[in-house]
């Protein structure tokens, strides 16, 4: 009968394998996740289910939609990946299917999970061994709620043969399209994504190892700032406050760690990528002043730009169109995005008892402006150093908005 291993949400299975013949589905989980015990479901000599509860891995949908959109699974590229399975499809087998991408998510948003049970099938016709496409047509079609989904979508799109031939369409999805649609319904949210992969490991098909690992290093995404304040209030940003993605995230800057000849900076980093198509996903990082714009500027217009390489500047915000500044003209509000916003921006100013202000320095001739920074910025990055970010007690708002412009960067590039 062989060993099965299974990724599903409640009693819905979305992805199966059995023996060594899987796909590794780790990067959806973080190491904490692992070794959780959940429910595996068997059949005895009565015909009962049976619920044994072993070593799998467990993340609430909700969390899992995070990681999805991280490696490239946000709505924007579901409709093309949809599409590019559509054509390779209709390439193999010469056969067109008329379901849209939009009948497609009528299709998974109208399912209610808790109905679904083709785990039970799958048991049940496991007695005599399936191979994968018996396993779709018999474990996921024949179930009740989704055959009568996939009948109301077929009657919709009017096509009368269609209904066997939608099987062999859906059983080679990409199930992390099918686990991001199911997560756009709020109702699913909640539900843990299961990955059962107790039995191929016991019986010696895998090593427990090369379950339960790390990101590979072709998911990580390198972080470059300008300096370590940057680096540090960013990290410590993501591991308090975004701790189900934390680990696609890794950190140098370039006041330390600066890895070619000559004078260090962000952009002589980034154009070195260029010349040398390195491999890693990375994101740069500008201050969002005068010289952080300056340098910016001369890397946005380099020729290649590796593909895996996105330039970002600190980002802009109403917050800071009118604030305090102080310079040659004395005293008054000013808009300083583009002139004088720096990582401590971010920070929360009513952590310190002093009134936040910026002060213009020198004048840079080439973007026809003054450099500006905030003052006394080591008085709110030693406040930082020891704030709890999750218990309420330091305003993390510019420090969400700068994380979440961050993430959409990349799912953006």
């Amino acid at each position: 009968m062989g060993s099965y291993i299974t990724l599903g949400i409640n009693k819905m299975e979305i992805d199966w394998g059995k023996n060594n013949s899987f796909t590794d589905h780790s990067k959806l989980f973080q190491i904490s996740d692992f070794d959780k015990k959940i429910p595996y479901y068997y059949i005895d000599d009565d015909d009962n289910e049976v619920i044994e509860y072993r070593e799998g891995a467990q993340k609430k949908l909700k969390d899992i939609k995070e990681r999805l959109e991280i490696l490239g699974y946000d709505l924007k590229s579901l409709r093309r990946k949809f599409n590019e399975h559509c054509k390779e499809y209709e390439f193999y087998t010469g056969e067109k299917m008329n379901i849209t991408y939009n009948d497609y998510v009528l299709f998974l948003n109208s399912i209610d999970i808790s109905k679904v049970n083709s785990i039970t099938l799958s048991i049940e016709n496991s007695e005599n061994g399936f191979d994968l496409g018996e396993f779709f047509d018999k474990c996921i079609l024949e179930d009740e709620e989704i055959s009568l989904r996939i009948k109301q979508i077929m009657k919709k799109i009017k096509k009368n043969n269609e209904f066997i031939s939608i099987g062999n369409f859906l059983e080679n999805m990409d199930p992390y399209i099918t686990l991001r649609i199911l997560a756009e319904n709020p109702k699913n949210l909640d539900y843990d994504v299961e990955w059962c992969y107790d039995e191929v490991v016991e019986n010696g098909w895998v090593k427990k190892e090369d379950i339960i690992k790390e990101l590979e290093q072709s998911d990580k995404i390198l972080i470059v700032t300008e300096g370590n304040t940057d680096s540090f209030v960013i990290k410590k940003t993501i591991e308090e406050l975004y701790p189900n993605i934390s680990d696609f995230f890794e950190f140098v800057d370039m006041e330390k760690n600066y890895p070619f000849t000559g004078v260090g900076s962000l952009s002589n980093f980034c154009l070195g990528l260029s010349k040398i198509h390195i491999q890693n996903n990375i994101i740069a990082l500008f201050d969002n002043d005068t010289a952080g714009n300056e340098l910016y500027n001369k890397v946005i217009e380099m020729e290649e730009k590796p593909k895996n390489l996105v330039l970002c500047k600190l980002p802009e915000t109403k917050i800071f169109n009118r604030f305090e500044t102080i310079g040659p003209s004395g005293k008054k509000k000013a808009n300083i995005n583009g002139k004088a916003v720096a990582i401590e921006c971010f920070l929360d100013f009513s952590s310190v008892s002093t009134e936040p202000i910026v002060r213009w320095q020198c004048y840079k001739e080439k973007m026809n402006q003054y450099q500006g920074a905030l003052e006394n910025k080591e008085t709110y990055i030693k406040k930082f150093k020891t704030a709890n970010l999750k218990d309420g007690s330091y305003n993390c708002d510019k420090l969400k908005l700068l994380i979440d412009y961050l993430i959409k960067s990349w799912i953006d590039r």
